[in-house]
């Protein structure tokens, strides 16, 4: 659909205009000068009464015109290049040179009007990637809130724009967020499985050595002596009384059958012995002395056995009833031992494990739950969840960091104490309550900083100065007495660095006092939305949280703050 200017398609006599159809309230004449610019004449068209006259002229809208329209054949693609936005323009415009208009020949206005404005929102929409089109939205919403005036002799009075992923990069998106959600309950899961299975490893050890002393005390009480036949069978008779008449029958015939072979190899030897005094070998009368001297004083009852077995048969190692046989200590076996990897015993490998950080930082996230911030509540709520997956996708940096965080309104609430987060971290709810007064938390921090500061150092060699983001949404209503409570908390030698962060309207002069030097105080830009102002305090908080986490890894404090769209820095106060 086209929009004219220009009401008349060709040029007509200047005393036919007020026979034009549906004249607006106000319009141009304008007169074409052959060799010299265009004459321009501007009338009001009622009570307008038309002269006469029979100079050819144009006539040209001069009225305010509001369209809206939806930007569906230039594509605005994204900074991947992958994915698309969809945008919907509601644009206000007028003519403010119409000589300009009838010299271009404007006859679509809405072709010039939508060509200029696409083009800004296609070379915006390239700056950012496809999860974030509110912030493309606001930025280019930035850059077209004033009057533009276009070379066709046409101005843009007023314009707004509303971005948001198409129906692809909306599913793209969803996916996006199902793949985290199911990551994550991935890593619960897993570290579920880990606690039982190391809960029925710890049992099954608790259950062995309850079985190893009990094997102990039913030793000592038999009494000290060589882990021979007789002493396996007494054991074995303590534990199973029941079965003494088999056992006892079974001990007689190893009995029988030792008896037995006595007296065969007693046989065998006097063979042996009447060969040799046969052959000549032995005289009858060494025979004594054979015996004594080489079968021994047990030869009588046990043959050649001294003569013909081993030096060292019948010497089986023996178990003192005390001491039972030992057994290897897994426990404290190296990890590549307890994987079938190749160990080393004798010697001490060093467990894995990861360096501890050069330093640790504390840091405090105090937020404004006043009713003032009812609105940006579930900004808030998402702004934790989002620190919180931050420092667990980094552990290395969550090493380093301690957060806690701190809510005020009329009084102050520590909603999560200081700790070190991982996905196990519960994230706090947040609730608003009535009033709003800074001295609470002020003091709140003063008694708080200096405590946990001291624990933290007996816990790490070294714990660098803490750092407190402070967001104000609402006036304070002690705006007298807070003063001296920050200043208190100020001159203490562990006094935090405080970054002050004001989101509501008139917020610069508190943040210029709140901030500890001029540098760390940050205000929304005039106009935002406030909720929308939240989610760029969440958007600095968690690159500050970084850059300070991987600055204490390397044991040096770097606090330094990059301001996100919509948040600009405030002036110093004088």
């Amino acid at each position: 659909m086209s929009f004219s200017l220009i009401l008349n398609d060709r040029a007509i006599p200047r005393s036919r205009v007020g026979e034009l159809p549906n004249l607006p309230p106000a319009v141009a004449i304008v007169y074409p000068v052959e060799g010299g610019p265009f004459e321009v004449e501007r009338v009001r068209t009622f009570g307008q009464r038309w002269f006469g006259g029979s100079r050819p002229c144009y006539v040209v809208d001069l009225s305010d015109h509001r369209r809206q329209a939806n930007v569906t054949k230039t594509p605005l693609t994204c900074k991947d290049g992958g994915h698309r936005f969809q945008a919907t323009i509601d644009v206000g415009f007028r003519v403010h040179d119409p000589a300009m208009v009838v010299a271009r020949n404007v006859r679509d206005a809405l072709t010039v009007v939508y060509g200029y404005l696409t083009d800004r929102v296609r070379l915006c929409a390239a700056r950012f990637a496809i999860t974030e089109a509110m912030a493309a939205q606001l930025a280019i919403n930035q850059e077209l809130d004033r009057e533009i005036r276009l070379p066709e002799g046409v101005t843009i009075y007023y314009c707004k724009i509303q971005m948001e992923p198409d129906a692809a990069a909306a599913r793209h998106i969803q996916e996006l967020e199902e793949a985290r959600r199911r990551a994550r309950l991935g890593v619960h899961e897993h570290e579920a499985r880990l606690g039982e299975a190391r809960s029925e490893v710890e049992i099954e050890a608790l259950r062995a050595a309850g079985r190893r002393e009990r094997e102990r005390e039913e030793r000592a009480a038999l009494g000290s002596g060589p882990m021979d036949m007789e002493r396996l069978l007494s054991e074995h008779l303590v534990r199973h009384p029941e079965d003494t008449a088999q056992a006892l029958t079974l001990w007689g015939q190893v009995r029988a059958a030792e008896a037995a072979q006595h007296e065969i190899r007693d046989q065998r030897h006097a063979e042996m012995v009447k060969f040799l005094i046969e052959r000549g070998v032995v005289r009858e009368v060494d025979l004594p002395g054979l015996r004594k001297g080489v079968l021994g004083p047990g030869a009588a009852g046990t043959g050649v056995a001294g003569v013909l077995e081993r030096p060292d048969a019948g010497t089986a190692p023996s178990f003192s009833t005390g001491t039972p046989p030992q057994l290897p200590d897994y426990s404290s076996a190296p990890a590549s031992a307890q994987a079938g990897g190749p160990v080393q015993w004798g010697g001490s490998t060093p467990a894995v494990t990861s360096a501890p950080p050069s330093g640790l930082i504390p840091v405090y996230l105090v937020l404004d739950t006043s009713a003032a911030a009812a609105g940006c509540l579930t900004d808030l709520g998402n702004m934790l969840r989002s620190v919180q997956t931050v420092l667990a996708s980094s552990p290395d940096v969550a090493a380093a960091v301690r957060l806690s965080v701190i809510t005020y309104a009329d009084g102050a609430d520590v909603v999560l104490p200081l700790t070190e987060v991982s996905w196990r971290t519960g994230v706090p709810g947040l609730n608003t309550a009535p009033g709003c007064r800074y001295r609470p938390v002020l003091r709140r921090l003063r008694d708080l900083v200096p405590l946990e500061t001291e624990r933290l150092k007996e816990q790490v060699p070294r714990v660098l100065r803490p750092v407190v983001f402070f967001l104000a949404v609402a006036e304070a209503e002690d705006d007298t007495e807070w003063p001296q409570a920050h200043a208190e908390l100020m001159a203490h030698t562990y006094h935090p660095h405080l970054v002050a962060c004001g989101v509501g309207p008139g917020r610069v002069r508190a943040v210029q006092r709140l901030a500890s030097r001029p540098e760390l105080g940050v205000v929304a830009v005039e106009g935002a939305d406030t909720a929308q102002s939240v989610v760029q305090f969440s958007v600095l908080v968690q690159q500050t949280l970084l850059h300070l986490g991987r600055s204490a890894l390397a044991g040096r404090m770097e606090l330094r703050l990059d301001c996100p769209q919509g948040l600009m820095p405030v002036p110093g106060e004088h």
